[in-house]
């Protein structure tokens, strides 16, 4: 007779532990839904833009657009005076600005400079149709003359080239001789003399070249400036033979 009273015992816990662990898998299930349902409500939330935000958005482009036709009409090859144009002199473009509003067609030309980035800068051989980009696109850049050291500097020290969608860093003779002795290319310093001297291999040479990516200037281009032009105390615009002392603390 005792026996049966604990048998009994044994089968309800077996039972009730059975139905507990069950309603625990049940809980886990709808905490996890209710996870997932908080996470996609959040996600929206995040994805969702206010009107206000496009209108402003909207208005600063608007504004940079109405700068840039103002550039334009300004810039015009009638306006230009030709003869301060460094023609077929190499110019060293550095990009310092990176805005949201900037507008299509300032975009457009800094796509072309290869400039898509803040702190990169490429090798530019001067004609009239570049420096008139160049002054439609100068508040968001700096350029000027480059030296022969800063040339071989940034060579040496940031120089890749992009052959079939590969990057690869310059770190000897051999790769240069490689994808540049079709044109007697076959060392540092023949891609130093071809930029430097702006002589016919300049737009073969800078192809290849991938635009030069720099550190940002200690001390130097600070947020307040870059938004000012050379002639008011800022940094954007045409330095001269003073860009080599702002890339050199940039490499």
């Amino acid at each position: 007779m005792d026996n049966i009273p604990q048998a009994q015992k044994k089968y309800v816990l077996t039972d009730i532990m059975k139905k507990r662990k069950h309603q625990s898998s049940l809980n886990e299930e709808r905490a996890r839904q209710i996870k997932e349902r908080i996470q996609k409500k959040k996600q929206k939330t995040k994805d969702f833009i206010h009107p206000e935000k496009f209108v402003d958005q909207y208005r600063k482009q608007q504004t940079a657009y109405s700068y840039f036709k103002r550039k334009e009409r300004k810039q015009n090859l009638e306006t230009l005076d030709i003869k301060s144009i460094p023609i077929n002199k190499t110019l060293l473009v550095v990009r310092i600005r990176g805005v949201k509003d900037i507008s299509d067609r300032q975009q457009k030309i800094l796509k072309e400079l290869r400039l898509s980035k803040v702190n990169t800068a490429v090798f530019v051989k001067t004609t009239v149709d570049i420096w008139k980009k160049l002054k439609l696109v100068e508040n968001y850049i700096t350029y000027g003359l480059p030296t022969r050291q800063i040339i071989n500097d940034l060579i040496v020290k940031r120089g890749h080239i992009m052959k079939e969608k590969e990057i690869i860093a310059l770190k000897s003779n051999e790769i240069i001789e490689e994808y540049m002795s079709e044109k007697d290319i076959i060392c540092v310093e023949d891609i130093v003399n071809t930029i430097a001297n702006a002589s016919e291999n300049f737009d073969f040479v800078t192809k290849f070249l991938v635009p030069l990516k720099l550190n940002h200037p200690e001390g130097q281009l600070k947020s307040g400036r870059i938004k000012k032009p050379l002639s008011k105390q800022g940094e954007w615009g045409y330095r001269e033979e003073r860009i080599n002392s702002l890339v050199e603390n940039m490499i």
